[in-house]
C-alpha cells in the first residue's frame, strides 16, 4: 500500500529522525486522507480541512493547519454593483446536497423549516457543470449564503461564499476556521448554532433584522479579504498559499520548544501525567 511506503520511506529520513517527523508539514486535506496510519505521523504539522474525523488524541489547533477548500465556483472579480443591498434580492440562499452523515444531517431539516419563504432558495442538488453555474448566480444575486455542515463540520461552500461576496451564515457547531488568528470571521459571517437554526422562523427573522449599514460593512470587508482564499502558481502576497505558509511560520516556535525537550528528557514526559 503506498501508504505503508510513504511511512517506510520517513522514517529511513535523517531529516525525519532528527525531530520524530515534528518539523514536517503533511497536507491531509480530504476527511479520509492517511486514514489508517494517521498516529504514525501525528507528531508532524497536518493541514487539515477541519477535525470532524480526527480523534481527540491526534490532530488539534495547538500544532496544525485548518485550511480552506478551493472554492467551486468562479470569484467575483467584476463585482461593482452601485447599490448591492438592493441588487441582491434573495435573502438567503443554498443550493447543494441535502442528505449527509453525522452533523450534516441538518440539511435535511433546514429544507424542511425553510421551504416556505419567497426570499430564501433553499435547492437540492448535485455538483455538475450547469449546478455550479446556477450556484454562482445564486450566491451573487442573494445577500446571505447558508453554509451547514456537511459530512464533516465544514465544506466548500463557506469560500464559495466569500468568492462571491455574499456573507456566509454558518451553522456548524464544531467548525473551525482557516487563518482565524489572523481573520475575525464575525466581522464578515454570522453564526447560528444548529439548535438555533432549527427554531421554526428564528433565522431568517434575525437576518432580516441585519442593518443594511452592517450588511455592507460585512460585504465590503468579503471584497477585502477574499483574496485570502485564492490558491493560484506562482502564489502571491497574502493569497491562499502565502497564508498557509504564515500559518506555518506561526506554529515553529511551539515544534522547537517539543524538539528540544525531547532530546533531553531521561523519562517519558512527565507533563500530563501532574497533578
Amino acid at each position: 500500500m503506498i501508504q505503508v511506503d510513504i511511512l517506510n520511506f520517513l522514517r529511513k529520513s535523517k531529516y525525519w529522525q532528527r525531530s520524530g517527523g515534528r518539523d514536517h508539514v503533511i497536507p491531509m486535506h480530504h476527511p479520509n486522507a492517511f486514514r489508517f496510519l494517521r498516529e504514525q505521523v501525528n507528531a508532524s504539522i497536518l493541514i487539515v480541512a477541519d477535525f470532524g474525523r480526527y480523534s481527540k488524541s491526534m490532530s488539534n489547533l495547538k500544532k496544525d493547519i485548518v485550511a480552506p477548500y478551493v472554492h467551486v465556483v468562479d470569484s467575483y472579480t467584476d463585482d461593482d454593483a452601485p447599490d448591492p443591498f438592493k441588487s441582491r434580492t434573495t435573502l438567503l440562499f443554498f443550493r447543494g446536497r441535502t442528505v449527509r452523515k453525522d452533523e450534516g444531517v441538518v440539511r435535511a431539516r433546514l429544507a424542511k423549516i425553510l421551504v416556505d419563504y419567497e426570499d430564501v432558495h433553499y435547492e437540492r442538488s448535485v455538483a455538475s457543470e450547469e449546478s455550479i453555474k446556477l450556484s454562482t448566480q445564486g450566491m451573487r444575486s442573494s445577500k446571505f449564503c447558508l453554509d451547514p455542515a456537511g459530512d464533516t463540520p465544514s465544506s466548500c461552500r463557506l469560500f464559495d461564499a466569500i468568492v462571491s461576496h455574499c456573507v456566509p451564515v454558518i451553522v456548524s457547531d464544531q467548525i473551525e476556521l482557516p487563518f482565524e488568528d489572523e481573520l475575525d470571521y464575525s466581522n464578515f459571517s454570522i453564526f447560528f448554532s444548529t439548535e438555533e437554526a432549527l427554531k421554526p422562523g428564528y433565522m431568517v427573522e434575525e437576518l432580516r433584522k441585519v442593518p443594511e449599514e452592517k450588511w455592507l460593512n460585512m460585504y465590503n470587508k468579503l471584497k477585502n479579504i477574499s483574496h485570502h482564499y485564492e490558491f493560484q502558481y506562482p502564489p502571491k502576497r497574502e493569497d491562499g498559499v502565502n497564508m498557509l505558509w504564515r500559518q506555518i511560520r506561526h506554529k515553529v516556535p511551539g515544534l522547537t520548544l517539543d524538539a528540544h525537550r525531547t532530546r533531553r528528557l531521561k523519562i517519558p514526559d512527565w507533563w500530563d501525567k501532574r497533578r
